[in-house]
C-alpha cells in the first residue's frame, strides 16, 4: 500500500511540474514550468517557462497559451530562438502556427552579424520583420551603447533580401554622425546589388570631390562595380571596377576611370589591373595593365598616394615555368616613361629566355649555367631614335672548384656570350640603321677564398657556448676579351651592356660567429670587410692629370647583437685625395611592439672635402598582438637645407565590430610636391563609410 501512495504522489508531481503535451496541426508542442494550470482552452505557466514546437523555443518568467487559436503571451525576460536566429523582449504576442507576433522592447540578432532593436518588432513572416523605433548595428552583442549603430525611425527587415531603412543616422557612441533619409541595405549571406557608401573629399586641383558607388554581382566569381564623380571645378567622372576569381589560384582586377573636364571639353583617362593564376597550362601567370591619357592624371585624379608622384606607365604579360634545373619565362611588357620634354616607349614583343642554373657536369666538380633568350623591340626614344628590331643572346659559363685544403677555394670560371641584332645605331647615335650588328665576348675570371684564419674562444655571454673569429681574404677577378666597337649596339636592356673588366676586387673580411648554448646552431654577430677595386687597364680615378688605377677604399661593419637588433655602417676613401667620399649609418631594431630604422648618409666633394649632401630618414612602426591601434612613421629630413623631404603618418585601429585609418604625406620631392590626407571608417557588415581624402597641392 506504502508503494501505491509512492507511485500516486511522483504522478501528481509530475502533472503539477512536468512537461504537458499538446497537439497541433503540424505536430507536437512541448510547454513546459515551475507552476502549471489549465483552465478550459487556456495553459498558464509561471517560473522558468520553456515551450518548444519545431525549429521554435521560447522561454519566459510567465506566459498564456491558447491551445486552440496557437496564440500566447509571454512576458518577462523573453527569449524566442528560432534556427539561428535569436529575439528577446519584454513582452511576446506570438502565434505558434503561423510563427508570427509582436516583441515588445524587443532585441533581435539574425545571422551572420546583425543585431537590432525597437520599441515594436513585429515578425511578420519566417524571414522578414517590421521594427518601430529600430537600432540596427552588425556588433556581436546587443548593447544599449555599441560602439556604432544606426538609429532607425521604422525599418523592414527580409532575411537573405534587403532592409529598408526610414530616417537613418549613424550614431556612435549614441553621438550622431549623420543623416539619411532612406536606405536599402542587403541582409543577405552572399554579395547582393546595391549602392555603397558615398566618398568625397577636397583638393586645390579639382576642388570637391563626390562619388556614387553602385555594386553589381554578376555570378559567384564576377562582379563590377560603376562610381559616379563629381567636382566642384567642372568635372565630371565615371569609374568602373570588375573583379574576377574563376578558381581558388587564380584572380584579378581591372579598373577603368574616365574623366569629362569641362572647360577644356575633352575626356581624361585611366585603366590599371592585374591577374594572377598560379597555374596557367602548367605556367605561373602574372600580368598588368596600365595606361593613361596623360601623365596629369596622376595628379589630379588618381586617389593612391603611391602613384601621385610617378612618371611612368608599365604592362606586362610573364608567364614561367620550370623544368629541373631549367626555366623558361615568356614575357611581352611596354613601359612609357614621361619627360619633361619628351615621352619614351619601350616594349618588348615578346622575350623568350632560357635559364639553367649552375649544376654539375656528371658526377665531376665542374659546372655549367647558361642565360639565353630571343627579343622583339619596339622602340621610340624620341627623335628619329625609333624602331623595331629583334635580338638573339645566349652565354653559357662553366666553372671549377680546385682541388684545395678547407681553409682555401680557388674557384675560375669561364664563359662567352654571342648577341645578334638586327639594326644598329648611327655613328652619331642619333638614328637607326636597318643593318644587322653582331657582338661576342669572352668573360673569365676566378674567386680565391683564403687562406682562412680562425680562432675559437669560451664565449663571456651566457647565451653563447663559443666564439669563433675568422679573417678571411678575398680576391675576385674579372676579364673580358674579344669585344670590339660596341657604340653602335642599341641598348634596351643589361644584356646590351658590354662592360671593359680587367680588374680584381680585393677584400679583407673579419667575421665573429657564435654558437648558441643549446648547441642548436650558429650565427654571425658582426662583420668587417674592406675592400677596393684595382684596374689592369683604365684608371679608375681621374684628378685633373693625375690618375690612378685603384678604386675608392670602402670599408663595411655589419653588427647584430641579436635577431632583432642590427647596425650598418660604411664609409669610402678617395684613393688619390685621400679624403671622404661617402659614409652612412643604418640601424633597425624589431621587437613585438614595434619596429624602429634610421639612416644617416652624406657625400663629399672629394677634390675638396666640402659636404654636398646630407640626409637622415627615420621608419617608426608599432603593433602589438591583440591590441587595437597600428601606427607608423616614414620622415626623410635634408641637414644641408634644413628642410623635411617626406613626412608620412599612418594610424589604424580596429575595433569589435569597426576600424578607422588615417593617412597623412607630405612629400617635396620631384617636380610635383603634394601633400595628401586620407581617412577610411570601416563598419563590419556594412563597409566603408564615406571616404575623406584630398590633395593640398605644393605647387600650382
Amino acid at each position: 500500500m506504502e508503494n501505491v501512495w509512492r507511485i500516486v504522489l511522483v504522478a501528481l508531481v509530475l502533472a503539477v511540474t512536468g512537461p504537458l503535451w499538446g497537439q497541433t496541426d503540424s505536430g507536437a508542442i512541448s510547454l513546459r514550468a515551475d507552476e502549471q494550470q489549465v483552465v478550459g482552452d487556456i495553459w498558464r505557466g509561471l517560473g522558468s517557462v520553456h515551450i518548444a514546437y519545431q525549429d521554435i523555443t521560447i522561454s519566459c518568467d510567465e506566459m498564456e497559451y491558447n491551445r486552440v487559436t496557437e496564440d500566447l503571451v509571454a512576458r518577462g525576460h523573453v527569449v524566442l530562438d528560432q534556427g539561428p536566429s535569436r529575439f528577446t523582449a519584454e513582452e511576446l504576442h506570438f502565434n505558434v502556427r503561423t510563427k508570427t507576433g509582436l516583441l515588445l522592447d524587443g532585441t533581435g540578432f539574425i545571422p551572420p552579424m546583425y543585431s537590432f532593436s525597437g520599441r515594436e518588432i513585429e515578425k511578420l513572416n519566417d524571414t522578414t520583420y517590421r521594427i518601430e523605433g529600430a537600432t540596427f548595428t552588425t556588433c556581436k552583442t546587443p548593447d544599449p551603447s555599441p560602439p556604432w549603430s544606426f538609429a532607425i525611425r521604422r525599418a523592414t527587415l527580409e532575411v537573405e533580401k534587403y532592409g529598408y531603412f526610414h530616417g537613418a543616422a549613424l550614431r556612435v557612441q549614441n553621438a550622431p554622425v549623420f543623416y539619411l533619409p532612406y536606405v536599402v541595405w542587403p541582409i543577405k549571406r552572399e554579395r547582393a546589388p546595391g549602392l555603397l557608401m558615398p566618398g568625397f573629399g577636397y583638393s586645390q586641383r579639382r576642388g570637391v570631390f563626390f562619388g556614387l558607388p553602385l555594386y553589381v554581382p554578376i555570378g559567384r566569381s564576377y562582379d563590377t562595380t560603376f562610381t559616379f564623380d563629381y567636382y566642384s571645378k567642372g568635372y565630371y567622372g565615371l569609374d568602373n571596377e570588375w573583379r574576377w576569381a574563376p578558381k581558388a589560384d587564380a584572380g584579378g582586377i581591372i579598373d577603368l576611370l574616365s574623366i569629362w573636364d569641362v572647360a577644356n571639353q575633352r575626356w581624361q583617362w585611366q585603366v590599371k589591373g592585374k591577374h594572377t593564376d598560379a597555374d596557367f597550362h602548367g605556367f605561373q601567370l602574372v600580368a598588368q595593365l596600365e595606361d593613361l591619357s596623360d601623365v596629369d592624371f596622376f595628379q589630379e585624379f588618381d586617389r593612391t598616394f603611391d602613384a601621385n608622384t610617378r612618371r611612368d606607365v608599365y604592362s606586362y604579360v610573364y608567364l614561367t615555368r620550370t623544368f629541373g634545373p631549367a626555366a623558361l619565362n615568356l614575357r611581352a611588357d611596354s613601359r612609357t616613361t614621361y619627360l619633361s620634354s619628351l615621352d619614351v616607349n619601350l616594349a618588348q614583343m615578346p622575350e623568350v629566355e632560357l635559364r639553367v642554373r649552375s649544376n654539375p657536369i656528371g658526377h665531376t666538380n665542374l659546372y655549367w649555367d647558361m642565360v639565353s633568350s630571343v627579343n622583339y623591340f619596339d622602340v621610340d626614344r624620341g627623335g628619329d631614335l625609333a624602331t623595331r628590331y629583334g635580338r638573339a643572346d645566349i652565354f653559357p659559363t662553366l666553372s671549377y672548384t680546385l682541388p684545395s685544403p678547407l681553409w682555401l677555394s680557388v674557384t675560375p670560371r669561364v664563359g662567352g656570350r654571342y648577341t645578334y641584332y638586327t639594326a644598329q645605331y648611327s655613328e652619331d647615335r642619333t638614328h637607326f640603321v636597318d643593318e644587322p650588328i653582331e657582338r661576342e665576348y669572352v668573360a673569365g675570371g676566378v674567386d680565391i677564398v683564403g687562406p682562412s684564419v680562425t680562432r675559437i674562444f669560451a664565449s663571456p655571454v651566457k647565451a653563447y657556448s663559443r666564439l669563433k673569429h675568422l679573417i678571411e681574404p678575398r680576391i675576385e677577378y674579372r676579364y673580358l676579351d674579344g669585344t670590339e666597337d660596341t657604340s653602335r649596339i642599341p641598348i634596351f636592356d643589361e644584356v646590351d651592356s658590354t662592360p671593359l673588366n680587367n680588374r680584381a676586387r680585393l677584400v679583407l673580411a673579419n667575421r665573429l660567429l657564435a654558437k648558441s648554448a643549446e648547441g642548436i646552431g650558429a650565427r654571425e654577430l658582426a662583420s668587417l670587410e674592406l675592400y677596393q677595386e684595382y684596374s689592369f687597364s683604365e684608371p679608375l680615378n681621374r684628378a685633373g692629370s693625375e690618375t690612378s688605377q685603384w678604386g675608392p677604399l670602402s670599408a663595411l661593419l655589419r653588427v647584430s647583437p641579436n635577431q632583432g637588433a642590427s647596425i650598418d655602417a660604411r664609409a669610402s676613401f678617395d684613393s688619390l685625395s685621400a679624403r671622404l667620399i661617402s659614409s652612412s649609418l643604418a640601424g633597425t631594431l624589431q621587437r613585438p611592439i614595434g619596429s624602429l630604422g634610421l639612416t644617416w648618409y652624406q657625400n663629399f666633394n672629394p677634390r675638396t672635402g666640402e659636404r654636398i649632401s646630407s640626409q637622415v630618414r627615420t621608419m617608426l612602426s608599432f603593433r602589438r598582438q591583440g591590441f587595437p591601434l597600428k601606427a607608423s612613421a616614414q620622415l626623410a629630413y635634408d641637414i644641408e637645407t634644413s628642410k623635411f623631404q617626406q613626412q608620412q603618418l599612418q594610424v589604424y585601429w580596429e575595433g569589435s565590430c569597426w576600424s578607422v585609418s588615417a593617412e597623412y604625406r607630405d612629400l617635396r620631392l620631384g617636380l610635383y610636391p603634394t601633400r595628401d590626407y586620407r581617412i577610411v571608417i570601416s563598419l563590419k557588415g556594412v563597409g566603408n563609410l564615406p571616404e575623406i581624402s584630398g590633395s593640398l597641392n605644393m605647387a600650382q
